[in-house]
């Protein structure tokens, strides 16, 4: 998961938009958003997962070159 503060609020807005289309009744669009908002979720955990992985390799050879 995503420690990014900003991350955490898009995600709360894209369930939050979820959650009023299924409460009014519009059940395909909201799992559509349910649909998109997870896909979008997962690929940017993923994203930051390799990302960081990477930066902290980095730093580790860094450290045992000094």
């Amino acid at each position: 998961m995503v420690d990014n503060l900003f991350w955490k609020i898009v995600w709360v807005v894209v369930y939050a938009i979820t959650a009023y289309f299924t409460f009014t009744g519009n059940m395909m669009m909201g799992m559509y958003w349910m649909a998109a908002g997870m896909l979008g979720e997962s690929i940017v955990s993923l994203v930051y997962h390799f990302v960081s992985h990477q930066s902290m390799q980095e730093q580790m050879k860094v450290s045992k070159q000094n």
